[in-house]
């Protein structure tokens, strides 16, 4: 689906409040504040693909704020903003980040930010919902707030890939574009995880090498019975107490990461492999207990392990 709009043909003093149903049908409700309401313009052109919300959005100075009367229970996105002509000034949960052109930040809906620009500006805005990152990646939230530079390296790969997917899908039917949309969040997860040139504070950098080395640590050793978060900890020189610290901010305790990485690993095996036993499958994956295998499986996937080869 694409839609394109703009206040070029209207009069000055609708411009505002068409720009506002404009940006509120486009991403979610928001107040707008014009820095120069007199001189207002703006245009805005949209691409939806897939559960992905991509639009090219041109403006003159313009402040986006949520709040809290804004946010209700549907479902959350992530925001990936990458300003073209000037810089953008971020702000959310006492964070603040001044974005440059060059890069891109990811910002979260269901919490109140203010977003803001003081010149002519353009920008191009992703909206993601929440699980299909997380689908990608663990604790994405981990990335708010940063830059990622999008000139080099996967950065750059993701940002052409953006650019390439606009230009070609209208040549594309549905079920090649959503195919387009899942590699594109590839790639943004990919850059988000690899790029060595994140603008962060040295404490947040220690921070996410110490993640990244506790993820592989624990994708190396999940079949480990013995895995828990002391063995971990030994394993990649921290302390237990800081492992937990790492993971505070993260919506799952280190026990509850491992157990729901070893539930995904059991069902794939379960749907694939028909000839290995039930009872081996738990245990391939750390589980020491067929019977609280079953209980867990059954309350995480709505079903017994049983049931669940039946229908495969």
């Amino acid at each position: 689906m694409y839609a394109s709009y703009s206040t070029h043909l209207l009069p000055q003093q609708e411009r505002q409040s068409y720009w506002q149903e404009v940006i509120d049908n486009t991403y979610f409700p928001l107040e707008l504040s014009f820095r120069n309401p007199q001189q207002f313009h703006a245009s805005l052109s949209q691409l939806q693909l897939a559960d992905l919300g991509i639009s090219y959005l041109a403006s003159s100075s313009i402040c986006f704020e949520r709040t809290s009367q804004h946010i209700d229970e549907s479902e959350p996105y992530f925001l990936i903003t990458l300003p073209i002509k000037a810089s953008v000034s971020f702000s959310q949960a006492n964070h603040r980040v001044r974005c440059h052109p060059d890069a891109f930040i990811l910002e979260r809906s269901d919490l109140p930010y203010q977003f803001s620009y003081e010149k002519d500006n353009a920008l191009w805005v992703i909206r993601i919902p929440v699980s299909e990152l997380k689908d990608k990646i663990r604790d994405p939230e981990r990335y708010l707030y940063m830059q990622f530079d999008r000139r080099q390296g996967v950065g750059a790969m993701f940002f052409d890939y953006l650019q390439s997917i606009v230009k070609q899908v209208i040549y594309m039917d549905s079920s090649s574009s959503a195919l387009l949309s899942y590699q594109l969040i590839d790639l943004l997860a990919l850059s988000l995880k690899n790029d060595d040139r994140v603008l962060m504070s040295h404490e947040e950098g220690i921070r996410r090498a110490h993640l990244v080395n506790v993820e592989r640590f624990v994708q190396e050793n999940l079949r480990c019975t013995e895995l828990s978060p002391d063995l971990i900890a030994g394993a990649c020189n921290i302390s237990t107490r800081y492992l937990h610290k790492l993971f505070k901010e993260s919506d799952q305790t280190v026990s509850q990461w491992i157990k729901e990485l070893r539930l995904q690993a059991a069902l794939g095996d379960i749907k694939r492999h028909k000839s290995v036993t039930l009872a081996e499958i738990a245990y391939q994956w750390g589980f020491t207990d067929q019977a609280h295998f079953c209980r867990l499986f059954k309350s995480r996937f709505n079903c017994t392990p049983k049931e669940m080869r039946n229908r495969h």
